[in-house]
């Protein structure tokens, strides 16, 4: 009986031995699991974190690009055409030192629109000629010009030295209807002074409102 129970001891003894193992090699096991699956758990957040900021960057770009571009195509639309600059040659009038009779000169003008046309006609006018031959409108100033159809009023503001005697302000007046007239859409000219519709332009001449071509 006593050998028989010593022989159940160490039985047990021998199983419990082999259970500790087991139980160890079974826990270290679990771990290198659990390790697994965090690092590969890690790893998917790594590559999902990496897809958004890729994701954000690429939409970033894209919005970049349309807000570009939008903002290019607002500045084209803003940006109005520029208007075609016409060159045009027309003849002026201007006189000798004795103001006996009016000399033809060409020169050339530039200009947009009719407006600007006639005002560079004006602006041409007042400079004297290529040949030293003197402007009769040097000292005159245009204040406005319109236009209505075929007619045209210039408003002229005349300081003393623009004034000028009896022949001279027959000639200055000859000059500017054969300046304007040339232009085949203006059939009248209205010589205001100072805003002013005036008997006579510079107290010699009677001034006919408006002046019309013949």
């Amino acid at each position: 009986m006593k050998r028989h129970y010593t022989t159940s001891l160490i039985s047990v003894l021998i199983a419990a031995t082999m259970i500790v193992p087991l139980s160890a090699c079974g826990s270290r096991v679990k771990q290198e699991d659990q390790q697994q699956v965090q690092n590969t758990s890690s790893q998917e957040q790594t590559t999902q974190a990496g897809s958004a900021n890729q994701q954000t960057s690429n939409e970033s770009a894209v919005t970049s690009n349309e807000t570009n571009t939008d903002s290019s195509s607002v500045n084209q639309e803003a940006e109005p055409p520029k208007p075609e600059v016409k060159k045009e040659q027309i003849s002026l009038y201007y006189t000798d030192d004795e103001m006996l009779d009016l000399h033809e000169q060409k020169t050339e003008i530039e200009y947009s629109d009719s407006k600007q046309k006639l005002e560079a006609a004006f602006a041409a006018m007042k400079k004297d000629s290529d040949k030293g031959e003197p402007s009769l409108w040097k000292h005159a100033e245009l204040l406005s010009v319109k236009q209505d159809g075929t007619a045209i009023t210039l408003d002229l503001h005349l300081p003393d030295d623009a004034r000028l005697g009896a022949p001279g302000e027959m000639l200055a007046l000859d000059a500017i209807e054969k300046t304007y007239f040339q232009f085949q859409d203006v059939t009248s000219i209205d010589l205001l002074v100072d805003g002013e519709s005036v008997d006579s332009l510079m107290g010699h001449m009677d001034l006919d409102h408006p002046i019309t071509k013949q």
